[in-house]
């Protein structure tokens, strides 16, 4: 089980997302008489940025469906349904309220200063894949997503543009009466910047969030609203790796560079990981 009581490894994954698409991540309605029904979310100086909460959904939806794919192929490599009713093996939180209540209550009899510990433990081994590393309403996340800033502002001779927008009938195939809206997106060609830091987090869970990446990379995993109609296409480029282990922490400290680490390493922890049958020593 890893916590934050003490620093095991920090890695910090940066890359570059360059939009191939225009890029839909909308704020709320403007407030200017003759401003866009749907704008694009603003930092303090009026430049696009895409918020950190949009790209950890991004990635953990990836995750949740590639481990559910994946289930049985390494030992406790799996993904809950956050929002399931448990009904259905597929459809089960990993712990809910009341399962969580249950686990306190069998606890009362450790020694107070055991109880925590043993409650944490009890959580984390019931707990999935996805939410060990994204957190859940009884785990905080290891992995932290940072505002995502663009990169290529003076490159770009439109920062954002404003497009039409119509409701569809279905029943006709064609644009359904009073249902016009317009919304602004940020021109083709932005950069932004990704910054992904995972706080003690096992070699072969960067490789995992590393494989998930993979589609981002060929420019198959979309972000923001409205990709089904264009925008938010964009690939994951110049990905580098940064990772302190608890025994560089002290030169860290006092200033040495921490280590790169070639992104093929941690795939191969993974498969390491997965050829043994889900070690989590491996």
């Amino acid at each position: 089980m890893n916590t934050f009581e003490r620093f095991e490894s920090r890695t910090l994954i940066t890359a570059t997302l360059e939009m191939q698409t225009a890029l839909s991540v909308g704020s709320r309605a403007s407030l200017e008489p003759t401003g866009t029904d749907l704008p694009v979310i603003k930092d303090q100086k009026g430049v696009p940025f895409v918020p950190g909460s949009s790209i950890k959904g991004v990635i953990r939806s990836e995750m949740e469906k590639v481990l559910r794919s994946l289930e049985g192929k390494a030992a406790q490599l799996w993904a809950c349904d956050p929002f399931g009713d448990g009904r259905k093996s597929q459809n089960k939180q990993c712990i809910t309220s009341e399962e969580k209540d249950d686990i306190i209550k069998n606890i009362e009899k450790i020694p107070e200063n055991d109880r925590e510990v043993e409650l944490s433990r009890k959580i984390w081994d019931a707990s999935c894949t996805v939410c060990r590393l994204f957190g859940s309403p009884w785990l905080a996340s290891r992995l932290a997503f940072k505002d995502a800033s663009l990169v290529n502002l003076q490159e770009l001779a439109e920062i954002t543009s404003v497009r039409d927008g119509v409701g569809i009938d279905r029943d006709r195939g064609a644009a359904k009466d009073g249902l016009k809206y317009d919304f602004e997106v940020v021109s083709p060609g932005a950069k932004f910047s990704i910054v992904i830091l995972a706080e003690n987090v096992e070699s072969w869970e960067i490789g995992l969030l590393l494989s998930v990446l993979r589609p981002w990379q060929e420019g198959y995993l979309p972000i923001g609203g409205k990709s089904s109609r264009g925008p938010g296409w964009g690939k994951l480029i110049d990905i580098s790796i940064e990772r302190i282990e608890k025994k560089d922490l002290l030169g860290y400290l006092l200033g040495s560079k921490p280590e790169l680490v070639p992104y093929n390493t941690f795939l191969q922890y993974f498969r390491d990981y997965l050829s043994q049958g889900g070690n989590q020593n491996a």
